[in-house]
């Protein structure tokens, strides 16, 4: 073992320096590391579960690893629930810049079997909601947004006018490098 390893307090700048947990190893090595965060485990804010929160190490001082927000995933059990039999299940994958990064929004429709000119339709019409939604925000608000489901409800109601659909949920905001 090498001796200036160590266990580090690890803290999220994007949640008022909230402790997120623990982590062993070096103040060079630790650097650049993802930790992943049960978003059901945040103060006071009340999400759903199945959520988690990766963020990445980009500093370490005085024992403690400082970390930015990196990504939004929810679990594969999660979105296996919400498919139902008799339904069709529709990735789209819309290309984002917030924060001046750019970011992939993962989002997945579950409608009832259509045609696939119905199907062209709630794509389109998804990646114009996301656009739009992303566009001038921070990622934080962003993510937080997708947490409380603000923004799966207000894109439910868009795509309920083109076809009927179960759900829209976001599966994933992450980095695109």
């Amino acid at each position: 073992m090498n001796e200036n390893s160590a266990w580090f307090k690890v803290v999220s700048r994007d949640f008022e320096n909230s402790e997120i947990g623990d982590i062993y190893g070096t103040e060079t090595n630790l650097i650049g590391r993802k930790i992943a965060y049960s978003a059901s485990e945040l103060k006071d804010l009340r999400t759903r579960s199945g959520y988690r929160l990766i963020f990445k190490v980009s500093a370490v001082k005085k024992g403690e690893a400082e970390t930015e927000l990196d990504s939004l995933v929810l679990s594969r059990e999660q979105v296996g629930r919400l498919v139902r039999h008799r339904s069709s299940k529709m990735d789209i994958v819309v290309p984002v810049v917030i924060d001046g990064k750019n970011y992939a929004v993962k989002l997945m429709c579950a409608i009832n079997k259509a045609e696939n000119k119905y199907k062209k339709a709630v794509r389109e019409e998804t990646t114009t909601f996301i656009k739009e939604e992303a566009k001038d925000v921070k990622l934080k608000d962003f993510i937080i947004g997708a947490l409380t489901n603000s923004i799966q409800n207000k894109l439910h109601k868009k795509l309920s006018k083109i076809y009927p659909t179960r759900v829209a949920e976001i599966r994933a905001i992450v980095p695109i490098n």
